[in-house]
């Protein structure tokens, strides 16, 4: 059984973001920028060195720095202590977590239709188990930042769900709210969808050039076909 016949043909499976997506935290993601670079300061890394880098991709530099600098001990140290730090505040702000307005009916209308469905999240298992509790949802994998070695936007995130479903990335459709999730999906060969938010500008998506942006989650069922 087909969702409807769109745009994206062929589709067996559709791989989400959490946060943002299917799901509303307050995590503050503005506070976790700011540990972060608190903390490659504190390694005598200058915030030039790091502008523009996401969260992650900030404990990554610091480490291979340290590493650079042959301090191998204390870049074990301090990326362990920066995915702790991370993750207490994730977790501290993950309990008031709510489904995105669409969330259910989408993702029983994909189930209606035999599509999986696939969450790839950069966020730490404990504030998603939370959250997932919390919201109910359901799926059939499930990928955090804790899963696998590396995360999105490396393309071996979306890769690693695709191979447990059991499904090829031109099969598969991947839908974010952030650019790196779309960066992400295209470096893995499967079509593209950026979810604009209200919070975000009509451009926000322009430089990854999804292959669709949709505003409301009920649009995506006007793309897709199972046939």
């Amino acid at each position: 059984m087909a969702v409807m016949s769109g745009f994206f043909t062929n589709v067996h499976a559709v791989l989400f973001d959490l946060d943002g997506t299917l799901i509303d935290t307050n995590i503050d993601f503005p506070l976790m920028q700011k540990e972060m670079h608190a903390l490659a300061n504190s390694c005598g890394i200058a915030d030039s060195r790091i502008k523009g880098l996401d969260i992650l991709a900030i404990v990554d530099y610091i480490v291979s720095s340290l590493k650079a600098d042959s301090q191998e001990e204390r870049a074990r140290l301090v990326r362990k202590n920066a995915l702790n730090k991370l993750e207490e505040i994730e977790v501290a702000h993950s309990g008031n977590a709510r489904l995105v307005k669409g969330t259910p009916e989408l993702l029983q209308r994909l189930r209606e239709a035999c599509i999986k469905i696939g969450i790839v999240t950069r966020n730490c298992s404990r504030a998603v188990e939370r959250s997932i509790v919390r919201t109910g949802l359901s799926f059939d994998i499930l990928l955090t930042r804790d899963d696998v070695p590396y995360v999105k936007p490396h393309p071996d995130h979306i890769l690693r769900a695709l191979a447990m479903l059991d499904i090829r990335p031109e099969e598969a459709v991947t839908v974010g709210d952030h650019t790196l999730d779309v960066r992400c999906g295209r470096a893995a060969g499967t079509k593209t969808v950026g979810f604009l938010r209200k919070r975000r500008p009509d451009d926000f998506f322009d430089a990854e050039q999804p292959d669709i942006v949709i505003r409301d989650l009920s649009e995506l069922l006007l793309h897709l076909s199972a046939s």
